[in-house]
């Protein structure tokens, strides 16, 4: 069974909104006691009707593309499935997909993914999971880089950048200084896994810079995740660096600083030493003595081009021995 993801991949935003217009167009003449219903994975069943059906903006602030959306009649601002490919699917479908060879993390390039990656962010993270002290992400934009995280025929979370030299969000001059990850998130099915240290590694492959940012506020689970990944590759102490603003010299401060004064604190003492972090699970890069992170990844289809290693990521002896 194939899934929208697997068949929205030259699929144009204009084809799908045609799509669901004409099927709005015939609910408009549907008698309410012909009504259809959608069941629900949970095996509820919602009646479709003019009342709970509604078009979403897909990136958010940018109102020109929108899906169509149905909602439940106590939840008129959660969709609990959209219209995609000419029929209704449930959100856990949409997140699903049939091709075996969509695994890892893999970047956002088709309308497919990026309904994946709203569906993510916009109802799993904001509406299911997110913590009372989390900040919300805001929605991604049409080319906002992304990659989604792919197991077992399941998107199961995501990352995304903002490029140096892109608008802040709400400026109209003010260009970030850095690459910088602005949004993070593993559905917390799947956490513990280590994911949240594979997209780091990831990010700081996917760009030459030898200056990366987080967006502030970062989460105590992010800086153990950085925690984790200095411990593994010392020689980056000056790689990462939480961002405030676009990232200019007084808007940016050391990853590894922000460590060790949390060290220091009730809250995390213990938590980020190394002989702490050594019995935590690790990603499932192969690593020894001698490991480097891997070339970097091309970040649009650009001719291959051999790049310098960013830093030294030799392991030092110590690590090793933990």
């Amino acid at each position: 069974m194939e899934f929208p993801v697997d068949v929205l991949g030259s699929v144009r935003h204009e084809e799908e909104e045609q799509a669901a217009e004409s099927y709005m167009t015939q609910l408009r003449y549907v008698s309410p006691d012909k009504a259809e219903s959608f069941t629900l994975p949970s095996h509820r069943m919602i009646c479709i009707s003019l009342c709970n059906v509604g078009f979403v903006p897909i990136y958010g602030g940018e109102l020109k593309h929108k899906i169509l959306a149905l909602f439940a009649p106590e939840d008129q601002l959660t969709a609990v499935a959209l219209f995609l490919v000419g029929q209704w699917w449930s959100v856990e479908d949409i997140l699903r997909t049939s091709d075996p060879s969509r695994t890892g993390l893999l970047k956002v390039r088709s309308l497919g993914e990026r309904i994946v990656l709203y569906i993510l962010n916009r109802i799993v993270y904001r509406v299911g999971e997110m913590d009372k002290p989390e900040v919300p992400f805001l929605c991604h934009g049409q080319n906002h880089f992304a990659k989604l995280l792919w197991k077992d025929g399941h998107a199961v979370g995501f990352y995304s950048v903002k490029h140096k030299g892109d608008l802040c969000n709400g400026f109209v001059t003010q260009r970030y200084q850095l690459p910088v990850m602005d949004s993070i998130f593993v559905r917390k099915c799947h956490r513990g896994n280590s994911h949240g240290l594979q997209m780091l590694e990831d990010f700081v492959d996917s760009f030459k810079d030898d200056q990366l940012g987080l967006k502030y506020p970062l989460s105590l689970t992010m800086y153990k995740v950085c925690g984790q990944y200095l411990c593994r590759y010392p020689a980056d102490q000056d790689l990462l660096w939480v961002v405030e603003g676009m990232g200019g010299p007084y808007q940016r401060e050391r990853v590894a600083n922000k460590i060790k004064a949390l060290k220091g604190t009730d809250t995390v003492v213990g938590d980020l030493t190394p002989k702490a972090l050594a019995g935590t699970p690790v990603s499932t890069h192969t690593w020894s003595s001698g490991h480097k992170k891997r070339g970097r990844e091309e970040m649009e289809d650009s001719e291959e081009e051999s790049q310098p290693l960013k830093m030294n990521r030799n392991i030092h002896q110590s690590i090793n021995e933990m």
